[in-house]
């Protein structure tokens, strides 16, 4: 069932024929197949990685994550997939969250104040002032936590669906139906 569905999401990224200009330099990389292959190993490392970049407040994190992919050679489109669980819709609770854990590692007070939203350099200097550090925190724990929590979890259940799938194959085969007694 999950090689199923991740062989689909990776054929969907899978390069056919001519590639964009901006990938040919990358050409010999990408036919590389363990960047595509649909294994435990690769899919499951993927989500990590993808996970780990997506939840630490970094910019360029779809860039960040297939360079990462292609350096651990795990599947690139589930890490591509994956680091967008942090979407625009996502992003202010789950970066709250991590701030608010690490204010509560750190011990430090929460600073909780009416936002007052301008959008500029001068903003955003004089806000992440006092919050980088309980913010990077809590996002390193978070991403850590979570990524390696979703790589074990998959990894079991890919695990348990193969072993299912393999016992229900061998009690069906001719030699087990001819071994059991009457």
């Amino acid at each position: 069932m999950p090689r199923r569905f991740f062989r689909q999401v990776s054929d969907n990224y899978r390069p056919k024929g001519e590639q964009p200009w901006y990938l040919r330099p990358f050409q010999a990389l990408l036919a590389h197949p363990t960047f595509f292959s649909v294994s435990r190993r690769s899919v499951c490392g993927a989500l990590w990685v993808g996970l780990f970049i997506g939840l630490l407040p970094l910019p360029g994190q779809t860039i960040i994550a297939p360079l990462l992919a292609l350096l651990l050679r795990v599947n690139l489109p589930v890490a591509i997939v994956s680091v967008w669980v942090t979407n625009p819709l996502t992003m202010l609770p789950i970066f709250y969250f991590e701030y608010q854990l690490g204010c509560l590692i750190l011990d430090l007070p929460l600073q909780v104040q009416p936002l007052d939203i301008n959008l500029s350099w001068d903003w955003l200097a004089r806000e992440l002032q006092d919050k980088w550090r309980p913010l990077l925190l809590g996002s390193f724990i978070t991403a850590t936590l979570t990524a390696s929590i979703a790589y074990v979890t998959v990894s079991v259940v890919w695990r348990t669906l193969v072993t299912i799938r393999y016992r229900k194959r061998r009690a069906s085969s001719p030699r087990a139906l001819r071994d059991q007694p009457l």
